[in-house]
């Protein structure tokens, strides 16, 4: 929807003086653009120079200090993000409060307290104490999600720190998006999304992708109001936030900033989308399949109460059955039983399993951004234990990425890494057009420090080179930045060498660089060792790609330059001249041979992940020769030379192999399938290094890797990489060296750029899993012990051993307490010992019902033992049951001690999902949230039956019958060991849930959602509202598909 439609055009008067007064939305809305009004406007106001005369700065210096920036922002705005209102802690806890079954039971505590209060004096104990615990659920719970939800803000307000160049008193300095203000003069390449609104200044070949904000897929190509005004057709000096830099570098002026761009504006129009994690929807049908068990145990346990109360009634020789049943006391049981019922329903409905995930989601995040993985969709991090195939990029990742010239070929001569210096005794006007086609032609601006080293900032390559030329003593500052340079044509994908037209030394120069082999390709001449141009020769030609082939052989980066000088006027318009006009009969200057180390760690983490069942390939853009070597550095490929023919191969061969990408119609969307699929996978299972790889090549190997049905982590740092980045399941973008358009691709972004930080999200991953499963197993023990014992209870004694208050406690240990202490156990390095999950592998698998059987059974034969063993066994006192109303209480407060610390041992036991370890102790002490967990519930169990009498309907237990309670307790963890002990293919035939993915527009019918609340804050990929979230969801959703 264009802006036009929400702001009323002005007359040209009003605009003008609206623009003086420093308000230019109206020069970014679209229909303005299109019909000249914006470019008019401008005009007006005395085009970029007027501009600059508002804000007071001078175009070629920039803001001049920091007194005016503060003045400039101070008057037109920060440079802040719109930052989603949080929602404050009394609107969560109305949120908790739409709970249905949590308002039935508060009507029926009022109604329970009113008939005990006309009843008795001490009859409104158990109304009170059901308010109690309702409200102590809801503060809990509400608690939990006010911290989470500052948590994920926290990580948002990371997500929306970036960086970049401005001119600050005639200085090119870097800073913070935020620290930008209107009137910056502003620097932009390739790969950058623009988060100001702007007018071009100048710049080369610059192309914008606006789709974004206009919906238009054509590329929008910009140049100055000066140009614009000339010849308006397909151009446009206006930048607008949200659009990225498909092409060229340039400068820009910052005419809007924070909350009155386009882009924000746009935000504040938008709503954000809460959408469940893949995680989230398979528990959501796993929740169902209990939650229907439970309200059927509900209404049984409900039924037979009502029955046998009806029966008791009519055995009466007393009264009749109707003076019975019109009693005040036969009301107030009949609520007790329908409290007891809406108690079941609340303790069984699992609420707290799709929270579960959440919690796991936010401790995980936070950690692993502690762990330099910053995550920006909640999915990524589940999906990452799914990982069995990376395609990783090389530099920087694999490498350190601090590139140095390490060999040089100039005049015939191959100097090593100790003979650089002596370069220096080269002819002068050689060194001065080597330092001319370095300088000049590059975009890098590193920064030299007081110690003489330099921090690359920028292109690495290109920082390689700077610091070469400063080593020959031609500083940077000299040559950049500069209005001597009359055209770029910039580096990309396709022609892989950049370009500049230069006037250098009053003379007009072309200075090409790029990879060795296309450089030699558009020579003819080169320098020889009398600094003399000469013709090449076959026999050169052959000598320099052994050279190339020799430096790539030592893991080298190669890189050639060349120039040609250009018989032009300075006033000749060379934007006018075709590129393939241009770039011929060069004649060559070098080719340097750079050395990026291999990362310390990264041999180890390539091995680790081969022992993970994960296999990692990687796609460079580095020659074969190159590629090899340093992929034998990695521990990618063996040391063995023989390697079979699809080990290691080229972009092209394997774009002509696999026949590239076709366009099919699936279930009415159009998508992208490798044309033979057959060559791919037999590529596939031997392919290791894809050298000389476009992002095509990239996009294609990660299209033909998920049509085979494994699921890929991709990681890429240039703007090419985007498609590759949002095709995979999840994409790593580099957080040092990656582009805007490729972070804002991607699912999670190395702070580190280091490959070892890919392992790390894959053992979280592989946690996110195993905590789930730790709380469900705890979860289902709980549900399955607590529904038995309730039908059982009502059928033999008339009556539920567990009342309604007791119950609700144990729903706040099963549901919020569990969920706390299960599901932020931190990972362990065994998670990498074995294969990543499958696909279609059950959440509630084998080993699961396993442990869940061998529990309850336990746990089940304990309690029925209490509840029905002669008084005598354990002493009950049979003369506290009057002050109870003929409840056995001394029997059922020993059932209630024994069932909770049963719960609590077995929260410990649950930690464990596999034979691996016996120990249920083990790692617990790296939990410091568990154990504090489980003191706390321990204690207010104490608490409840030392101090809880009536209110919690329970008195007082001896010794002995404490100590039994634990013998209990401790032995269902004796038992587990055993039980672990048991092979679990025993149990491969048990299937109880059905795991087949609820639809999300249908995840609002679920048993869950109608019966419990659907908290706001449990669902979501909270963070990123930039992310496309609706795309990155369909796109993990799919992964989980049966």
């Amino acid at each position: 929807m264009s802006r036009v439609n929400l702001i009323e055009k002005n007359s040209d008067s009003e605009l003008v003086r609206q623009g003086e007064d420093g308000d230019f939305k109206n020069l970014f809305i679209l229909d303005n653009i299109r019909d000249g009004v914006s470019l008019g406007l401008v005009q007006q106001l005395g085009g970029e120079q007027g501009l600059a005369k508002i804000f007071q700065v001078d175009l070629k210096r920039g803001v001049e200090d920091e007194e005016q920036v503060i003045t400039l922002r101070n008057r037109y705005g920060a440079n802040l993000p719109i930052i989603k209102e949080l929602t404050p802690l009394w609107k969560l806890i109305v949120e908790c409060l739409g709970d249905t079954m949590l308002q039935i039971l508060i009507v029926a505590a009022i109604v329970s307290t009113i008939l005990g209060i006309i009843e008795n004096e001490g009859g409104w104990y158990e109304g009170l104490t059901i308010f109690l615990a309702i409200f102590l659920i809801i503060g809990i719970t509400a608690g939990n999600n006010y911290a989470k939800e500052r948590q994920f803000a926290k990580l948002q307000s990371k997500l929306d720190e970036g960086h970049v160049q401005v001119k600050r008193g005639g200085n090119i300095i870097t800073i913070n998006n935020k620290d930008i203000v209107v009137g910056d003069v502003l620097l932009f390449q390739l790969g950058d999304i623009f988060n100001v609104d702007g007018l071009y200044l100048h710049g080369s070949e610059v192309k914008i992708d606006e789709s974004a904000m206009t919906g238009e897929s054509d590329e929008m190509q910009k140049a100055s109001v000066e140009v614009c005004l000339k010849d308006q057709k397909g151009k446009s000096p206006f930048l607008m936030s949200g659009t990225k830099v498909n092409e060229g570098t340039g400068i820009m002026l910052v005419l809007q900033v924070g909350d009155k761009t386009v882009q924000n504006e746009m935000k504040r129009l938008g709503e954000s989308d809460n959408t469940p994690t893949p995680l989230q929807v398979k528990l959501e049908a796993v929740a169902e399949t209990i939650g229907k068990v439970g309200v059927v145990v509900a209404i049984l346990t409900f039924i037979i109460l009502l029955v046998r109360l009806f029966i008791e009634y009519g055995t009466n020789d007393n009264l009749t059955f109707w003076e019975q049943f019109w009693h005040i006391d036969c009301l107030q049981k009949i609520l007790k039983f329908f409290m007891i019922g809406v108690t079941i329903i609340v303790v069984a409905v699992p609420e707290g399993l799709p929270l579960a995930v959440t919690i796991t989601l936010a401790f995980s995040v936070n950690k692993m951004k502690d762990e330099q993985n910053l995550v920006k969709t909640l999915a990524s991090c589940e999906i990452m234990g799914g990982v069995n195939n990376i395609c990783s990029d090389k530099t920087g990742t694999l490498t350190l990425n601090t590139m140095q010239v390490n060999t040089f070929f100039c005049q015939c001569v191959n100097y090593k890494d100790y003979q650089l210096p002596q370069i220096k005794n080269l002819q002068k006007d050689y060194l001065d057009l080597l330092a001319a086609s370095n300088l000049y032609n590059s975009s890098a601006y590193p920064k030299k420090g007081i110690n003489g080293k330099f921090e690359q900032i920028g292109n690495k390559t290109e920082c390689a080179l700077i610091e070469f030329c400063d080593m020959l003593g031609y500083q940077l500052s000299s040559y950049r930045p500069s209005d001597n340079i009359l055209r770029v044509i910039p580096l990309n994908s396709k022609r892989k060498m950049m370009t500049s037209i230069v006037h250098h030394n009053d003379k007009i120069y072309l200075f090409s660089k790029g990879a060795p082999e296309m450089v030699l390709k558009k020579c003819s001449k080169f320098i020889n060792s009398n600094g003399e141009e000469v013709k090449l020769t076959s026999q050169d030609i052959n000598n320099m790609l052994q050279i190339i082939e020799d430096y790539a052989s030592q893991a080298l980066r190669t890189l050639g330059n060349a120039y040609k000088l250009l018989n032009y006027h300075l006033e000749y318009d060379f934007d006018s001249i075709p590129e393939e006009y241009l770039l011929n009969d060069l004649t060559l200057l070098n080719i340097a041979g750079i050395k990026d180390p291999v990362r310390p760690d990264v041999p180890s983490a390539i091995q680790q992940c081969y022992r993970s069942g994960i296999i990692v390939r990687m796609v460079t853009g580095d020659n074969i020769n190159t590629a090899k070597a340093i992929a034998r550095d990695c521990k990618i490929l063996g040391s063995d030379n023989e390697l079979h023919e699809y080990e290691a191969m080229e972009g092209s061969q394997f774009r002509q192999l696999t026949g590239g990408l076709n366009k099919v119609i699936k279930d009415g969307v159009e998508v992208q399938e490798v044309k033979n699929l057959l060559k791919f996978q037999e590529i596939a299972v031997h392919l290791k290094v894809l050298a000389r790889a476009t992002p095509e090549d990239k996009f294609i190997l990660a299209t033909g890797l998920k049509q085979l049905d494994n699921v890929i982590a991709v990681t890429g740092d240039g703007t090419n990489d985007a498609p590759a980045l949002r095709k995979a399941d999840v994409g790593f973008a580099m957080g040092i060296t990656g582009t805007d358009v490729c972070k804002d691709a991607a699912d999670i972004i190395l702070l580190d750029d280091n490959f070892r930080s890919i392992i790390t999200a894959c053992k979280w991953g592989r946690n996110i899993y195993n905590c789930i499963r730790k709380f469900i197993q705890f979860q289902l023990t709980v549900n399955v012990v607590a529904l038995f014992m309730s039908v059982l209870g009502a059928a033999v004694t008339k009556e539920a051993p567990l009342t309604s208050i007791q119950m609700l406690w144990v729903n706040l240990i099963m549901d919020t307490f569990a969920s706390l202490a299960l599901a932020t156990e931190p990972p362990s390095d065994r998670l990498l010992n074995r294969k990543p999950y499958g696909k279609r592998e059950s959440i509630v698998n084998s080993i699961m019902y396993r442990t869940v059987i061998g529990a309850s059974i336990y746990q089940i034969l304990i309690l029925c033992f209490i509840l029905f063993i002669p008084n005598s066994v354990f002493d009950f006192d049979e003369s506290l049951d009057e002050e109870y109303e003929g409840r056995p209480i001394q029997r059922l407060t020993m059932f209630f001690q024994t069932f909770v610390l049963m719960q609590i041992c077995n929260s410990i036991s649950c930690r464990k999902l596999d034979e691996v370890s016996l120990n249920p102790f083990s790692g617990l002490f790296n939990n410091s949230l568990f154990w504090l967990i489980n003191l706390i519930e321990v204690g207010v169990q104490y608490l409840l039956i030392l101090f809880g009498d009536k209110f919690a309907v329970v008195c007082d237990l001896t010794a002995w019958q404490h100590i039994f309670c634990w013998i209990f307790a401790l032995g269902g963890m004796i038992v587990a060991i055993f039980v672990r002990t048991l092979p679990s293919k025993w149990f491969n035939g048990i299937n109880i849930f059905a795991e087949e993915e609820i639809e999300e527009e249908k995840l609002d019918e679920t048993i869950a959602s109608k019966l419990r609340r659907k908290s706001s804050v449990r669902i979501g990929s909270v963070l990123d509202d930039n992310h496309e979230n609706k795309r990155s969801i369909q796109k993990r959703l799919s992964i989980y598909k049966e």
